[in-house]
């Protein structure tokens, strides 16, 4: 499981263009052994 940070949540879903190639591949990747985020992020 890979646990998300915040804003590269919110890039990677918004799909900005700050997030690199490399930094929007790696949650694709890893989305079937599944991604967490904190809880305070969804709030």
């Amino acid at each position: 499981m890979i646990i998300l940070d915040t804003h590269i949540w919110i890039w990677w879903v918004d799909e900005h263009t700050k997030l690199s190639r490399q930094n929007r591949e790696c949650p694709q990747a890893n989305q079937a052994s599944g991604l967490g985020i904190s809880i305070i992020s969804c709030w």
